[in-house]
């Protein structure tokens, strides 16, 4: 059938049959595209409920009845799809968008129908009610072969071009909820307020000064990136902080000024820093806190005054040497000193006279060395050795031995050997001594009296608690060979010092008989109810091959009628 070229309409042939047929066909296709609008221009699929008439535009990827009809414009027309293929420059008007379309060939796709560019002679924006009202776009002042690209915000607002150097006269108001001056990742200068001032004009420069009762505004200057560096400078000779500046917080900062007050203070050439304050707290940082004073050399002075009036009264710090000296003063002029710490070697000197205060009774659970006068008792006391002592000058004497001689280990009454204790196998023997002066000792030594073949023997020697008890094991020897008859000696390296209590004691083996001090020579020991006979000793059974327990445990069923052992210490 002859069709026309553009349109395909079909012609009436001569002498054609039913020739109502042919022209309603070509009036249905006149129908379908002539004033062209479709209902859409991105469907894939055939709509599911279609009117009679409609048009659609077919998507790029069709499926179902619409398969290859890609960009045609398909009809639905007499219950069936009618499709027409465009050709160039086809113009239809998208109803979804809305949207003027138009077909080009080669291009596989519809294109919208304006434009993206225009000359800037022909472009203008006009209002719609007030044609007088226009908007012209000037590319002249663009250099040659330079683009630029203005971007709408995804708010409402005026546009305005910030790149290169812009002027805004008179008030310009930046209302978004965030505005960015300055985005260059390269070295760049942005200015607030950088304009030449006239002489005698004032320019004043707002940042956030419009804050309401209760609302909050942070002001950040510089980058907040870990590691990046910069400078804050401000060349303004005063700085005043506001009557409402409560804070100033700074992680970590270097403050560098020839002169600092602080809390109204005014610094001076004498004072670099002033501070007029009821208190001053310097608080750790979790783990300490230094506060330095540096001289330059020993004889300078590293101190701190203390002063009334300001008149010094007490001077605390290196003065004039490295010793640490506190120094006095009741006239600001002539100073005393009162405690002097020896650089060299730390010792303590206290160049007055030491007053201690009357204490009514002894301080609770002292720590040894401690020394206190307790005015009740009329008596200076100190805490040695976990015992507390009387501070007198009334000292028994005692003849100190000389080297290589022996000191008995008796409480000097009576020394005389007028007894023998027979051992006892896997028994320990103690007994109560107190040195009336410091002796250091290198052996000990018993007498056997009754020997025993393969008898051994050591001694022990612990230390007192605070009642005066066997405590903590300070020695035990090697062993002694009981035998043999005679003197028996062992190594026995030990300082045993004056006025302290000890307790000395023999481990047997077995049973030879040992040379005892006489029951005068030893302080009887308390423990349990009376008894007629004096208890010279504690005893204690313990195998012979078993170390000393390292702690003694006093027992008041341990006390023992005997005799001590008698024992020897040669002085070294």
């Amino acid at each position: 059938m002859a069709q026309t070229t553009n349109l395909q309409l079909p012609y009436l042939a001569a002498n054609q049959a039913q020739k109502h047929v042919t022209v309603n066909e070509a009036f249905r296709d006149l129908d379908a595209i002539v004033q062209l609008s479709v209902k859409s221009a991105s469907l894939a699929a055939p709509p599911g409920a279609p009117a009679d008439g409609d048009r659609w535009i077919v998507g790029p990827a069709p499926t179902g009845a619409w398969v290859g009809r890609a960009g045609n414009i398909a009809a639905w027309q007499d219950g069936a799809w009618a499709y027409f293929p465009p050709r160039e420059g086809w113009i239809a008007w998208n109803e979804a968008v809305p949207q003027g379309l138009v077909w080009r060939v080669g291009a596989s796709t519809w294109a919208p129908l304006i434009s993206t560019e225009f000359t800037d002679a022909a472009f203008a924006l006009v209002d719609d009610v007030d044609p007088s009202k226009r908007a012209l776009f000037d590319l002249s002042g663009l250099s040659t072969a330079v683009t630029r690209i203005l971007s709408l915000p995804n708010s409402a607002g005026t546009l305005a071009l910030l790149s290169g150097t812009q002027t805004f006269s008179g008030q310009t108001t930046f209302s978004s909820v965030t505005v960015t001056v300055g985005t260059s990742t390269g070295t760049a200068t942005y200015g607030i307020g950088t304009g030449a001032t006239l002489n005698g004009n004032t320019k004043t420069v707002n940042i956030g000064t419009a804050g309401v009762s209760g609302s909050n505004t942070v002001v950040n200057i510089g980058s907040t990136v870990a590691g990046a560096g910069g400078q804050m400078v401000l060349n303004s000779p005063t700085v005043t902080f506001g009557a409402s500046v409560t804070v100033i917080g700074a992680a970590a900062a270097n403050i560098n000024a020839l002169y600092l007050g602080l809390g109204g203070a005014t610094a001076d050439a004498t004072n670099r820093l002033s501070l007029n304050a009821p208190a001053s707290h310097f608080n750790h940082a979790g783990a300490g806190h230094e506060a330095t004073i540096n001289k330059a050399a020993a004889a300078n002075d590293a101190a701190q005054a203390f002063k009334t009036g300001f008149s010094t009264r007490a001077l605390v710090g290196l003065l004039g040497t490295d010793d640490f000296t506190v120094k006095v003063s009741n006239n600001g002029s002539t100073f005393n000193n009162s405690l002097v710490v020896d650089a060299a070697t730390g010792r303590v000197a206290l160049p007055q006279a030491l007053i201690l205060g009357a204490l009514a009774a002894d301080p609770a659970s002292p720590v040894d060395g401690t020394a206190w006068h307790n005015a009740n008792a009329g008596q200076l006391r100190a805490r040695l050795g976990g015992v507390t002592r009387v501070l007198t000058d009334e000292d028994i004497p005692w003849l100190s031995p000389a080297v290589g001689d022996y000191a008995l280990t008796t409480g000097g009454m009576g020394g005389a050997i007028t007894g023998v204790l027979a051992g006892v196998a896997d028994r320990i023997d103690l007994f109560p001594f107190s040195p009336r002066a410091d002796i250091t000792v290198d052996l000990a030594a018993v007498n056997v009296t009754t020997l025993l073949a393969a008898a051994l023997g050591k001694v022990v020697i612990y230390s007192a608690d605070a009642n005066g008890r066997p405590n903590s094991l300070l020695l035990e020897t090697g062993t002694l060979d009981f035998s043999i008859a005679g003197v028996r000696t062992v190594a026995a390296a030990i300082t045993l010092r004056r006025g302290t209590i000890y307790w000395l004691g023999i481990r047997h083996s077995s049973t030879a008989t040992l040379s005892a001090w006489a029951s005068t020579a030893t302080p009887d020991l308390n423990g349990g109810g009376p008894v007629t006979t004096a208890r010279k000793v504690l005893r204690r059974t313990l195998a012979f091959a078993t170390a000393a327990s390292a702690s003694w445990v006093y027992s008041a069923a341990e006390t023992a009628v005997g005799p001590a052992t008698a024992i020897w210490l040669r002085a070294a």
